[in-house]
């Protein structure tokens, strides 16, 4: 089995998150553990690498 893209993994990541029963908030005046424990939870069930120390250096955000 190929290993997924990291478009497929962001895709995949937010259509788990919608289909979940439990509703998850996200935003600046929110407690964000909870976000970073379900991306590992789901890095972990499809054996994604764990990111390197620098990946944020390569990241560029949208603009609002």
């Amino acid at each position: 089995m190929d290993k997924l893209s990291g478009s497929e993994a962001v895709y995949g990541f937010a259509g788990w998150l919608t289909t979940r029963n439990t509703i998850t908030e996200m935003g600046s005046s929110k407690e964000c553990g909870v976000v970073a424990r379900l991306v590992d939870e789901f890095c972990k069930a499809n054996n994604l690498k764990e990111p390197r120390s620098n990946y944020n250096e390569d990241l560029t955000f949208p603009p609002e």
